[in-house]
């Protein structure tokens, strides 16, 4: 039986990944020399996670700390420089190259030239491949957008959130609507191949007459990329579901595809043919997540901002940088619920053949309630895939936590 549509319901929890690091707890006897092997066996994503920035905003759960000095960045990048090197590793054909954080382009722009060069050269990397990086408003100058253009980077996504003051001031966001369209004409004329802007919708105040207003003004620098996030981790609005109906309707009535709940895509060039979940990540710093095969780990995780600085301190300080003691070895049937989280909410959909041939069993009979879902009009089989529906899609944050184990579920319950 569905259940009732309120945002406790429909927004449960964002599941772009499984599990989530808050099940995550201290392992033992794993070297990093051990299990690099496994980096060969996949395509491997490589990921540096920069956690500062100017300030914490209201909405956010991310691993970030604030008023860090340039010594501290120094140290922190010339510790990420070392870590490469620590994992002495042959050449890998690495899929992508991705900056997040916190903020990456806090960073001065003798950082950032920094960091791109002595990474690439510790790890070998392809200068042709990949590249994204994150930014916001107030860290988005022109000196900086000429260096990504010289670096060839190739997508910069700008965190916008709303073009209304009154709802970025709500929201603890540092910029202005005017500083948003600044930075925005700056990476316009920086011709990135791809540009995403996040909008944020259920922001108090906010009315679905100003979140299309915000919507009309991403939409004038006609974004490659648009990320529609429902607001987590604050008060908000409490129909939230009709505000992402309207701003849905709205992208892809002007031509978008929308890949999952919150992407919207211009033109989408990504096959169908390949199954999400067996990929790789390879993160260097403290804060980012690594995903060996089933073995997923991180630096300890804190959103309380003296926590989370003293754990970057002990990054910086610890001699091996490459240890693993912080993370989760899925199981079996963990994977499985992983492989379905990863394919059933992405717009590709589930493959019935790929999940019997990686893991010898029907995916219908170990988990009968994708079959419950299709009776729901949640989703529906379609040849040898299970796609979600229009409203499978929108409540992808209700319907995703149902596929949780009770064993992760608990972990993540009493999280430390």
């Amino acid at each position: 039986m569905a259940k009732p549509m309120n945002n406790e319901s429909i927004y449960q929890q964002y599941m772009y990944s499984y599990p989530h690091k808050t099940a995550y707890r201290e392992l033992n006897n794993i070297a990093f020399a051990d299990v690099k092997s496994r980096i060969y066996e996949h395509k491997t994503h490589l990921y540096i996670h920069m956690p500062f920035c100017q300030s914490r905003c209201g909405f956010c759960n991310l691993f970030s700390c604030t008023g860090a000095d340039n010594a501290f960045i120094d140290n922190y990048i010339e510790a990420i420089i070392v870590q490469a090197r620590q994992m002495q590793l042959a050449p890998v054909d690495w899929a992508s190259f991705t900056i997040g954080g916190g903020t990456p382009l806090l960073l001065n722009v003798g950082q950032l030239s920094r960091l791109f060069s002595r990474v690439f050269d510790e790890l070998q990397v392809d200068a042709q491949i990949f590249k994204a990086i994150e930014t916001s408003p107030s860290d988005t100058t022109a000196e900086k957008v000429a260096l990504l253009c010289q670096l060839a980077v190739n997508r910069v996504s700008i965190g916008i959130q709303s073009f209304n003051d009154l709802e970025l001031a709500t929201l603890h966001r540092r910029h202005s609507a005017e500083n948003a369209h600044r930075a925005l004409e700056l990476l316009r004329r920086g011709n990135f191949p791809i540009l995403n802007i996040d909008i944020i919708y259920g922001i108090p105040g906010q009315t679905a007459t100003s979140l299309m207003a915000s919507l009309n003004q991403a939409l004038d620098y006609q974004p490659d990329e648009l990320f529609l996030y429902p607001l987590y981790n604050m008060p908000r609005q409490p129909d939230m579901y009709s505000l992402y109906i309207e701003a849905r309707d709205r992208l892809l009535h002007e031509g978008y595809t929308q890949t999952s709940m919150r992407r919207f895509v211009r033109v989408n060039n990504e096959s169908t043919a390949e199954s999400c979940g067996f990929e790789n990540s390879l993160a260097l710093g403290a804060g980012g997540r690594s995903y060996l095969g089933n073995l997923h780990y991180c630096t300890p995780w804190s959103q309380n901002q003296p926590a989370s600085r003293q754990i970057v301190a002990n990054f910086i300080a610890r001699p091996d940088k490459t240890q693993i003691h912080h993370g989760y070895v899925l199981s079996q049937a963990e994977m499985k619920r992983r492989f379905i989280i990863k394919n059933l909410f992405f717009y590709k959909g589930l493959s019935l053949s790929d999940y019997q041939h990686q893991f010898f069993s029907e995916v219908l009979s170990d988990f009968p309630l994708l079959g419950d879902f299709i009776k729901q009009d949640y989703c529906h089989q379609q040849d040898n895939r299970i796609l979600l529906t229009v409203q499978g899609l929108a409540l992808s944050d209700q319907l995703g936590p149902q596929f949780i184990s009770p064993e992760v579920h608990s972990l993540e319950t009493h999280k430390r």
